[in-house]
């Protein structure tokens, strides 16, 4: 799934470069598009779950701009028995800006558990599965 997404001033440093730090909020707004398609965080609190990061990272390519429109592409990368890594690949146009990796645990009542059903099903990939490898 991919977000278009904007760069504005909030994002923005003195030099009208998106601020290092806003990336992983783009990559958190990519990943509530891609879990809305599949019943949100709604469907997942009604499962008795939530998600949390447990890991997180960034590789930056190029800047990203105050006026910039992002294409923020998420798809699953790994998929454990309570935990999901995705992979949020940003670009300008074709030009590479960063690409991002999240990894969302799965709990209920505080402790790690397994992934619902509904994402598991939806990522195309079996429990265990790496296509980071």
């Amino acid at each position: 799934m991919i977000s278009h997404l904007p760069v504005r001033p909030r994002h923005c440093d003195a030099q009208a470069m998106m601020h290092a730090t806003r990336y992983y909020e783009y990559f958190e707004d990519a990943f509530l598009d891609w879990l809305g398609a599949r019943g949100g965080y709604e469907r997942l609190r009604q499962d008795g779950a939530d998600l949390v990061v447990k890991v997180s990272g960034c590789e930056h390519h190029a800047p990203a701009r105050l006026g910039d429109v992002l294409a923020v592409e998420s798809e699953p990368a790994r998929i454990g028995s309570t935990s999901l890594t995705m992979t949020f690949t940003m670009r300008r146009g074709e030009e590479l800006v960063a690409v991002g990796t999240v990894t969302y645990v799965c709990v209920r009542d505080g402790r790690p558990s397994p992934l619902p059903g509904m994402l598991v099903q939806s990522t195309r990939l079996a429990p265990g599965s790496d296509r980071t490898r």
